[in-house]
This record gives C-alpha cells, sequence and structure tokens, in this order.
C-alpha cells in the first residue's frame, strides 16, 4: 500500500479552507452556496456545498458535480446577496456527468459575510458545526456546536435535530419543513441545516503488520488511511494537514523519522504518534532538540 497525499474531496468538506479564508477576509465577497432541495436526479452527495469567490468568481467545493456552476455564476454576475436559485439539469447534461437522470434544483446563496463571529476560529480548530438558515434565504445564518449556538437563537426543536446530524458524525444538509421548524430560526416554513463535521485523514509511515493494523482501524472508523516511507509526501502531508487529522511515525530510519516529526511538530496536526524503542526515543528526541524545540513541543509526541 503506498503512501497518498490527501488534495480536496469535493462538497462541504472542500469548501472548509477557502470558508475560512473568506471568514478571515473582510473585505471579500465570498458567499456560500448550499443545497435545499432536488427533484430528480437519482442519488447524490448529501455533503454538497461551496465557497464562490475571487475575481473572476471561483467554485470551490462541489454542488451536483459542477453541473450548476454557471447557473451559479450567472446568478452572482447581477448580485451577491441572499437569495434563493433554482438551476434545472437535462437527462443529456446529468448523463455526461454520470448521474442517473436530470432534474431541478434549489440552491441558498448566501454572503459568507453572514455568518456569525467566531465561525472561522470553529473551523480552524476542526469543530464539528452545523449552519442552520432560514431555506428561503431570509435573515441570517446561526452556528451550532454540539454544546454552543453563536447568531440568532433557535427553536429547541431545530437545535435538537442539528446536534442529532452532528453525532451522526457525518457532513450533511437537511431541509426542515413544516411543524418541524416553527421557531426563531426562520420566518418561513422550512429550514436547511448544513453540518459540517471534518473527516480525519491518517498517514502511517512505516511498514509491516503493526503499520497496517493502525490504517485498517483507521478506515474501521470512515477516516481517509495511508501508509508509506516517502519523505517528501509525508512532510507535504504534515505541513497540509489540520486539527482533524493525524500521522504515526512508526520506521525507525533516522533519514525519515526526524523530517517527519519535523514537519509534524511544525504543523497544525490533531495528533501526532511515534513508535519506537527506548534508544529510538530517545535518537529522536535528541535530533529534535538539536533542531530547537522545546519540551512543549515534545510532549504533543505520543507513543511509548
Amino acid at each position: 500500500m503506498g503512501v497518498s497525499v490527501w488534495g480536496e474531496t469535493g462538497g462541504m468538506d472542500a469548501a472548509v479552507n477557502p470558508l475560512i479564508e473568506a471568514l478571515v477576509d473582510p473585505s471579500g465577497d465570498a458567499v456560500l452556496v448550499r443545497v435545499v432541495g432536488l427533484t430528480g436526479f437519482g442519488l447524490r452527495d448529501a455533503a454538497d456545498g461551496a465557497v464562490v469567490g475571487g475575481e473572476p468568481p471561483t467554485v470551490r467545493g462541489r454542488i451536483l458535480g459542477g453541473m450548476v456552476d454557471d447557473a451559479i455564476l450567472d446568478a452572482l454576475a447581477s448580485e451577491r446577496d441572499r437569495q434563493t436559485l433554482r438551476a434545472s439539469v437535462s437527462d443529456r447534461e446529468a448523463d455526461a456527468a454520470g448521474m442517473v437522470c436530470g432534474g431541478s434544483a434549489r440552491l441558498l446563496i448566501t454572503p459568507v459575510a453572514d455568518l456569525p463571529d467566531g465561525t472561522a476560529d470553529l473551523l480552524t480548530q476542526a469543530q464539528p458545526l452545523a449552519i442552520v438558515a432560514a431555506a428561503d434565504g431570509s435573515g441570517t445564518d446561526s452556528v451550532v456546536t454540539r454544546k454552543a449556538c453563536i447568531g440568532p437563537e433557535l427553536d429547541d426543536a431545530v437545535l435538537d435535530e442539528a446536534r442529532s446530524i452532528l453525532a451522526a458524525g457525518t457532513t450533511a444538509s437537511v431541509e426542515l419543513t413544516g411543524d418541524e421548524s416553527d421557531g426563531q430560526a426562520a420566518s418561513s416554513s422550512a429550514v436547511l441545516i448544513s453540518a459540517i463535521v471534518p473527516a480525519t485523514r491518517f498517514l502511517v509511515v512505516g511498514s509491516g503488520p503493526m503499520a497496517e493494523a493502525i490504517a485498517a482501524q483507521g478506515q474501521l472508523m470512515g477516516w481517509s488511511t495511508a501508509i508509506g516511507e516517502d519523505v517528501a509526501k509525508a512532510t507535504a502531508f504534515a505541513a497540509g494537514g489540520g486539527p482533524a487529522d493525524g500521522i504515526a511515525v512508526l520506521s525507525h530510519d533516522g533519514d525519515i523519522d526526524v523530517p517527519v516529526l519535523v514537519a509534524a511538530l511544525d504543523s497544525s496536526l490533531g495528533y501526532i504518534g511515534g513508535m519506537g524503542s527506548r534508544g529510538t526515543q530517545t535518537r529522536r528526541r535528541n535530533a529534535l532538540v538539536e533542531r530547537g524545540f522545546d519540551a512543549d513541543d515534545l510532549a504533543r509526541i505520543n507513543g511509548p
């Protein structure tokens, strides 16, 4: 099993980084695009979501495999305020994109600036959260975590549903209609709950049965896992990792384990593991101290 370094996977997960960038850029006019409802299309990814920004505007993320990107960009050419958009796709267009059939999509387009203060911090910390908005585009957004709600106050039923979605541990969008959403979340009869649950990516640097066992356990938990000893790819993974990601260094080769641990300690990875004998751990520790890392840095490395 060769090492792989993951890029954007599409959908709301792929929109997280550009969403953070847009939130920390107060001069920007980026918008968040979410799917409210569909007629037709057959199966689709419930995690569809994208951020559109820049000049010229670029769609980052995924909405229905890109089939409605042109319609989104056309709508944004005239205004970037809160709005809803209905976009249609023919059976021929859907077939060319690998979908079962065509259909019609209802989209919600909202300025990223409408998200409440503190959203960027939650995303940067890889906190699972749900963005709640009126499905008709009215009002502003609220953000729900497992323990808090920031932004406009929400009805208890909406809060409970948002936290239930977060507890499922997957990124998805759900529309609540009728009696399900009769609180302060929306003036209409429906609200859209878009959950963002960061997907864990885990890299095992090493080889052999132990590396394979760790990677297999990660896959059982729904993580994207890989194994390998390519230093360049491993350090690139560490540099691009976030708080939801992790790395475990099993290799005892000083030309591999030390450079990878250096990259990991310089990153925002949420977990760093280092497995080895007492002698191997001492060698690694001494090498890292020589490179300027202190006791607090070394404490981030977990392992016997």
